[in-house]
């Protein structure tokens, strides 16, 4: 079996009954890591100690990491990142697993392509034990590399933490889990990588990330007080000097939108909230989103709603329903063009028609 320069950090904390599927998995893969390091957070509640250890014992590539007190997940992986000795590396959590191929089929593309910091494939989960799904996405059904623009119009929620391999030295560059950002930070990470190296796409379900609303994230998302600051951190980061360079693209994208209308809140609090900076990250919320904010208790989140509910948004709103409008029917075009014995140079033309008007819908 083939060793890659890969190195999977696997964050631990009280997940002894779901470890072994996910470590399973892991040394099950077609192409080996060259090492997986298990870091237990100070796991208190269960025997994740032993079954590390029968790991280890049982399989070299395996290196336990034990903390004898709880550090937190960023902290956890940031450990892992700074010990990685592979030139790609995969954090993954002790209770979420991959499919087969997951490692050969995105270190395939990272390797055809090795100015690309990062390839990913489908995001899918599962609610507890329940049966598989996937996350809506745009992506195109084609495996291969894909511009930052091309990212910037397929990515919907982000790309996905579980179902990723990035190259090591492009994490440490975008300053891996920032801690300030709590469980947003590896979904500004990935990101960050792909608007500015691009992304590579494998069209496939290759893992399966685990939701529990005890979890990290599903307990953050549930307190108001720690989410909205976490936010304020993040809204700190898109609008400084160091993410110049990709602020636009999460203005365009609007995936920002989809980590919910606390952001909205924190954008509220801040002295330059009417900037075009932050009103430009806020423009991919909906309508529905600002009308349920049109009675927080807030006054500055109400005016906030209220100014994307007014003219400005209604403008903005009816030019881009325009371009949509105007790109499924070039699309329409496009197909019965393929389809029927049109003369020749139609398709082509329409083929650029069709370019011209997507590049408008994602600008």
């Amino acid at each position: 079996m083939p060793t890659a320069d890969l190195s999977v950090v696997v964050a631990n904390y009280n997940h002894a009954a779901k470890l072994p599927r996910a470590l399973d998995a892991i040394l099950s893969q077609s192409v080996r890591p060259r090492e997986v390091l298990v870091i237990d957070d100070a796991s208190d509640r269960d025997d994740s100690r032993a079954v590390i250890e029968d790991y280890a014992r049982r399989d070299p590539v395996v290196k336990p990491v034990w903390h004898a007190r709880n550090q937190g997940v960023c902290a956890t992986y940031n450990e892992g990142l700074a010990a990685a000795a592979g030139e790609y590396v995969v954090l993954a959590a002790a209770d979420d697993y991959v499919l087969p191929g997951f490692f050969e089929k995105l270190l395939t593309q990272l390797d055809r392509h090795p100015d690309c910091g990062i390839a990913c494939a489908h995001g899918a989960y599962r609610v507890g034990d329940g049966p598989v799904g996937v996350v809506l996405h745009a992506w195109p059904e084609r495996a291969g590399f894909y511009t930052r623009d091309e990212v910037c119009a397929a990515v919907r929620r982000g790309i996905p933490g579980h179902a990723n391999v990035c190259r090591r030295k492009r994490l440490v560059e975008v300053g891996g889990l920032r801690p300030e950002l709590a469980w947003y930070s590896d979904w500004l990470a990935w990101l960050l990588i792909a608007f500015r190296g691009g992304c590579c796409y494998v069209p496939e379900t290759l893992s399966v990330t685990i939701l529990q609303p005890e979890s990290y994230s599903g307990a953050g998302f549930r307190d108001r007080t720690r989410n909205v600051a976490a936010l304020a951190a993040l809204l700190d980061c898109l609008t400084s000097p160091e993410t110049a360079d990709v602020a636009p693209y999460f203005s365009r994208n609007g995936s920002i939108a989809f980590l919910g209308t606390d952001l909205i809140r924190a954008a509220a609090e801040r002295p330059d909230c009417w900037s075009k900076p932050v009103l430009g990250l806020l423009n991919g919320f909906t309508r529905d989103d600002y009308r349920g904010l049109l009675d927080d208790p807030d006054p500055a989140v109400r005016e906030l709603a209220a100014f994307f509910l007014g003219p400005f948004w209604q403008d903005a709103e009816r030019e881009k329903a325009g371009r949509d409008a105007e790109l499924v029917h070039l699309k329409n075009l496009l197909a019965r063009a393929e389809s029927e014995a049109l003369p020749p140079g139609i398709g082509g033309k329409l083929r650029w028609l069709a370019g011209r008007a997507a590049r408008r819908v994602a600008g």
